[in-house]
């Protein structure tokens, strides 16, 4: 057809409005699609998570998609629950600049401790037991933290999970503000191991009392050679193959449990037996020393023996029947058998992750008065990517990390 003068034939017309329509479809859709991948992006975060158990090659994976927590969307560990359902507990966002690894983030990787450490959510989880960074989010009513706050929190005893990530969702009565002259990958090792170093000494360590530490150069054990001296020890005995670090925070005399059994040295400690044993190996120490009637500890209970009831041991087999021989065995056999024999030393199990108020604030002050001092595993701070993750792992996994294992998430300003 045609039309008139100027006119355009109405079906090259018809082509040049649905190409129009079609190149603002395209655009509109784009556009769309653009705005929904940068709010995918603004509700989700960077996170080391654990997708399976025992394989750490094979189950551990830093992700860039995880989900970023709200107070309105994080969920409870213990009760699955989301946390804005319980009232009676304050609940802070934070952006994590560093995290701490710890013996608990190996037994829960394990799968063997599902029972009492597994989120109830299961797995995939979030890795990591303690942290410190930057408060983002506070409910309306919390009355002492405030955003832009740095602080320290640890996790929800039994459940280490949760930290190793861009964000975090944290009780506000397992966290202090942290002064900035501590850098934060040396205080994300505090709300855990240094709180608990600290409770032993305050709760075992006698003014001039003579102790043994057994397991003096790990991550607990750095801060108890500290605490001990720091409460009153007047002198203090370690195994240990680290000579050189464990002197340097107060060891008297180090014993290389490789080439010496300390209860086999009675004539070096008869005469001045030890008041106090820390036991934060476990293994065979009980055992073989403990029982041993010797002549290193005083006899029947004028010695002290306190031992985690873990230790370093980063797996403890909690399923089926052996939950029952583990109970049996080590909660109530061990304490008993102690109670009734004359020759065994006064058993204990000191409840290292009892928080009270002003401990995480006391235990700041120590360090940042350096009254103590934080000692990080070789080659902490680790890198926050997928090798870097897993070699911290590996290196917890280890029992020989030496100090802190430290994940490094994001670079203080």
């Amino acid at each position: 057809m045609i039309c008139g003068r100027g006119c355009m034939p109405i079906n090259l017309l018809g082509s040049v409005v649905g190409t129009f329509l079609a190149v603002s479809l395209l655009s509109t859709f784009h556009i769309l699609r653009k705005q929904q991948q940068q709010k995918q992006q603004q509700n989700n975060m960077k996170a080391a998570i654990a997708t399976g158990t025992e394989n750490i090659d094979q189950y551990i994976h830093v992700k860039e998609d995880w989900p970023k927590p709200t107070l309105a969307t994080a969920v409870d560990g213990k009760t699955g629950k989301l946390v804005s359902k319980l009232p009676n507990e304050r609940h802070l966002i934070v952006k994590v600049l560093a995290c701490a690894l710890a013996p608990g983030d190996c037994r829960l990787f394990s799968g063997k401790t599902d029972l009492v450490q597994l989120p109830k959510w299961g797995r995939p989880y979030v890795i990591g037991s303690d942290l410190c960074g930057i408060v983002e989010e506070i409910s309306s009513d919390e009355p002492y933290f405030q955003v832009g706050d740095k602080i320290i929190a640890r996790f929800d005893e039994p459940q280490p999970h949760g930290m190793c990530a861009e964000y975090a969702c944290v009780k506000a009565r397992f966290s202090e503000k942290c002064p900035a002259s501590i850098p934060a990958t040396q205080a994300c090792t505090l709300p855990a191991s240094a709180a608990a170093a600290r409770l032993i000494a305050q709760t075992l360590v006698k003014p001039d009392s003579r102790v043994l530490l057994l397991g003096a150069s790990g991550g607990l054990g750095t801060f108890v050679c500290q605490y001990a001296k720091l409460y009153g020890a007047s002198y203090l005995a370690a195994t240990t193959t680290q000579t050189e670090l464990v002197q340097s925070l107060g060891v008297d005399r180090v014993i290389d449990y490789r080439t010496e059994n300390w209860w086999e040295l009675e004539s070096e400690f008869q005469d001045q037996p030890f008041d106090l044993v820390v036991d934060l190996v476990n293994g065979q120490n009980w055992q073989k020393g403990g029982c041993s009637k010797t002549k290193v500890l005083k006899k029947g209970k004028g010695t002290t023996y306190t031992q985690l009831i873990s230790g370093v041991q980063t797996e403890i087999n909690m399923t089926g029947l052996n939950m029952i021989s583990f109970i049996l065995g080590t909660m109530l056999g061990r304490p008993l058998y102690a109670k009734l024999n004359p020759w065994c030393p006064r058993l204990t199990f000191p409840q290292g992750l009892d928080l009270k108020p002003g401990d995480l604030k006391a235990i700041l002050e120590d360090v940042a008065e350096k009254r103590i001092r934080v000692v990080l595993a070789p080659a902490s701070p680790f890198g926050f990517d997928t090798a870097s993750v897993r070699a911290a792992m590996m290196k917890q996994k280890s029992k020989h990390a030496h100090g802190k294992v430290v994940i490094e998430i994001a670079k203080e300003n």
